[in-house]
């Protein structure tokens, strides 16, 4: 049965419906606050959490992602005694598996926690059974294992697969571990540069012409769509994909089936269909440019490819992996990677992704020559300069927080540590003075100070004395 982590906060709810999962047969313990139960859940793998939105220490929603994060990466259902749409886009797309709203029957939530728990079983399941292949997908952090787990669960289905993230991300690489994880993985792998094709010229390299079909047609030739035939077609950015060829590509889609240019019978072909994007097809869909039943038909499984920015625990094993590439390539010993150069690398934000990253590296390995080590002086200026202007500007920003921090408690009314200190020991002195009964032996052993540094502290706070033991102190 599946461990549950319940986070809530309502004693009156929680400790309830604690007792009803237990006495289901699941291990079900409770946390009334995130971060206790953020603590729990690194500490132990649970397969599910229950998880409250208005929490006192942290909101669930902003919580979800930090609990996905820990090892065993639970599902998560929120419940909130105060739902609304906006919090379940958001709970959903952050990868929430249900948003429920208080009260709610407990027959609703044994039936969510069966299904979740299957899922992860199978989930389970699958990933025991298969070992992907990955190729060039170089990286073992959260976001690339989740677009692995998509992988594997598209790898023995037909459906198409959508992948979409910023440019240089790997887009192609990660279509192709599509293919190579699939059935068709003995059959060709046909890439359609969509960025690359004349608008005139779309349906003749998909479909292929006849003979005679028009001028500089001197024999029948094969279209792409033909040449993946039992394999894999890939629309790399699908979303230059001017509108009429849409139109005839979804035909296919439909049909799996298409008429060479002039040719008198369509043709069957059975082939699988990967399509990737660095652009936001959902706006093109509102601006009309592009086709919203194709779109439909493109995204069965659908896989986001995060920035390199945002998979930094990676960037030390893609260095390994295209040096050591580089190197090979070029005939040369491989070459070390010093702490500075690896710095520099973690500290810059890759706008280029990985595709940047590679030609830096390229650029690296040839200015270090016969040198086997790589430093920080090898990597390209713009980029070292890049890195100690945001540190600059990291520097300043935290400055100027400062500033404002200050601003606002209104430093001018408030003392500065040192004068705050002098005003304690002035306070200190009046207090201990009568306290003492006026004695400078007893004043000392309280204070636990010698009879210089007393009189010090008597001068330098204008409290005169005289100098005579158990004389009394005048002030």
């Amino acid at each position: 049965m599946p461990t549950i982590l319940l986070i809530d906060d309502d004693k009156t709810f929680s400790e309830p419906l604690a007792f009803y999962i237990n006495e289901m047969g699941c291990e079900c313990e409770v946390a009334d606050s995130f971060f206790q139960g953020e603590a729990l859940a690194r500490e132990k793998d649970y397969d599910i959490v229950l998880l409250d939105v208005f929490l006192p220490d942290m909101s669930g929603l902003d919580g979800i992602s930090r609990i996905k994060s820990m090892p065993s990466s639970p599902e998560i259902i929120i419940i909130t005694g105060h739902g609304d749409v906006q919090g379940a886009e958001i709970a959903l797309k952050n990868g929430a598996w249900d948003y429920l709203e208080k009260p709610v029957s407990y027959s609703r939530i044994k039936l969510l926690l069966g299904r979740a728990a299957e899922y992860r079983k199978q989930k389970r399941k699958a990933c025991e059974q298969r070992i992907l292949r990955r190729d060039a997908i170089v990286g073992n952090s959260k976001k690339i294992m989740e677009c692995l787990e998509i992988v594997a669960m598209a790898a023995n289905s037909s459906e198409s697969v959508f992948i979409w993230g910023e440019t240089g991300t790997g887009k192609e690489s990660m279509a192709k571990a599509v293919h190579l994880n699939s059935p068709r993985k003995d059959f060709p792998f046909v890439t359609v540069d969509c960025t690359n094709i004349p608008a005139n010229l779309v349906e003749a390299l998909l479909f292929g012409h006849a003979k005679g079909t028009f001028t500089g047609a001197d024999k029948d030739r094969e279209g792409l769509i033909r040449q993946a035939n039992r394999g894999t077609l890939f629309f790399d950015e699908v979303g230059d994909l001017p509108m009429p060829a849409q139109k005839a590509l979804l035909g296919v889609l439909q049909k799996k089936r298409f008429r060479p240019l002039g040719a008198k019978e369509e043709i069957a072909c059975d082939f699988r269909i990967v399509s990737a994007t660095n652009r936001d097809l959902k706006e093109m869909m509102a601006q009309g440019r592009f086709r919203r039943d194709l779109y439909y038909r493109l995204v069965s499984f659908s896989i986001h490819l995060p920035p390199l920015r945002e998979r930094l625990d990676d960037i030390k094993l893609l260095v390994n992996y295209y040096v050591n590439q580089i190197c090979e390539a070029t005939g040369i010993n491989t070459k070390g990677i010093s702490k500075d150069f690896m710095e520099y690398l973690t500290q810059y934000d890759w706008p280029g992704n990985i595709r940047e990253l590679v030609n830096t590296l390229h650029t690296s390995v040839a200015h270090a020559t016969d040198e086997p080590v790589l430093y920080a002086q090898h990597l390209p200026l713009d980029m070292r300069l890049a890195v100690m202007k945001n540190t600059l500007q990291e520097t300043k920003r935290e400055k100027n927080e400062a500033q404002r921090i200050v601003l606002e408690l209104n430093a001018a009314s408030f003392p500065s540590l040192g004068i705050f200190r002098d005003m304690a020991e002035s306070k200190y002195l009046d207090r201990l003075i009568p306290f003492a009964g006026g004695k400078v032996e007893a004043a000392c052993a309280i204070a636990g100070i010698s009879r210089s540094g007393w009189y010090h502290l008597l001068e330098k706070h204008g409290k005169k004395s005289r100098k005579h033991n158990d004389q009394p102190i005048p002030h």
